[in-house]
């Protein structure tokens, strides 16, 4: 009787774990890619809770230096969505893609001008060095408002130079390789720690801008109906767990960033609280301006509408 009992537990236990097995095999998995650690500290963050596991979602999220590469990742069906910026978007289908914007990260410019010591107004940075991550990029775009803003011409006052990610650029303005750059509001507590003087803050100036969104392929999009309207009930509900559990937000974003600083976190999540849209939603108006940026150098941007590259049909 003992012996035939523990065969039973035996077969029972055979039975739950192959019963299980399928489960772990449903989980789709959906590969994101993005440049940096601030805003998509939110993601992160319902990762580690199970938020996405819960709609049957493994989120393999991976860091690619420099939005226009993570643009072309996703053209080149390496990734399944980017977390991009207004500009690589317009871009990006200038030239031929079809994509759209299907939601919203931050829907504000979150960007501070910093020039290295010695530079403290626009005319001592005329005919200077300014660093940016790629051609194409947000930083270019915002780097070339910022000139127009302070009263400088980009294309003739400032030399516009591909640096790299953030820190890349503040080392290279520490050694004088630049002489400015922009940065979003954690670095820019460091910087100024590091004797950086800010010139420009679009932060306090709170411009709708599609700084980072959700971007997709059509293709993807029409093939992937089912899983990608499940991952955008989990990205909606990730927006609303991180604005609801502030100190985990906080040590999420200082751990990826890889700052051990709470004032520095707490400040960042602040400025979040004003740019991450609570619906999920991109910025019309944001990605309007990018379209009459880009609309400066190719005349094909004036008859495309920020309508056109937004899809709000997988939002619950």
């Amino acid at each position: 009787m003992r012996q035939n009992r523990v065969i039973g537990l035996v077969l029972i236990s055979m039975v739950l774990l192959a019963s299980a097995r399928p489960v772990a095999a449903q989980l789709n998995s959906v590969k994101v890619g993005h440049s940096a650690f601030a805003d998509e500290a939110v993601l992160y963050l319902a990762r580690d809770v199970g938020i996405f596991r819960k709609y049957g979602i493994h989120l393999e999220l991976i860091y690619i230096p420099g939005g226009s590469v993570a643009m072309q990742a996703l053209l080149g069906k390496s990734l399944d969505f980017s977390l991009a910026g207004g500009t690589q978007l317009v871009f990006a289908q200038l030239k031929g893609a079809d994509l759209r914007m299907i939601g919203g990260l931050n829907n504000r410019l979150p960007y501070v001008l910093m020039a290295r010591e010695g530079i403290s107004s626009a005319e001592q940075l005329k005919g200077k060095k300014v660093g940016i991550s790629r051609f194409g990029s947000n930083t270019d775009f915002v780097v070339k408002l910022a000139a127009t803003q302070l009263g400088l011409n980009p294309k003739r006052d400032i030399q516009v130079i591909q640096v790299g990610g953030q820190e890349t650029r503040m080392v290279a303005m520490k050694t004088g390789a630049i002489d400015a750059t922009v940065l979003v509001p954690e670095l820019v507590l460091v910087g100024r720690r590091l004797g950086f003087n800010p010139l420009l803050d679009f932060v306090a100036k709170g411009i709708e801008y599609q700084h980072i969104g959700v971007a997709a392929r059509v293709d993807y999009l029409k093939s992937q109906g089912d899983l990608v309207r499940r991952f955008m009930r989990a990205y909606l509900e990730s927006i609303h767990y991180y604005l609801g559990h502030r100190d985990e937000a906080v040590k999420k974003t200082l751990q990826l960033m890889k700052i051990d600083d709470r004032q520095i976190g707490e400040y960042g999540f602040d400025i979040r609280l004003k740019t991450l849209p609570a619906d999920g939603k991109p910025t019309v108006k944001g990605i309007q301006l990018c379209l009459d940026d880009a609309a400066e150098d190719d005349p094909k941007a004036k008859a495309m509408t920020a309508q056109s590259l937004i899809d709000l049909s997988f939002l619950p």
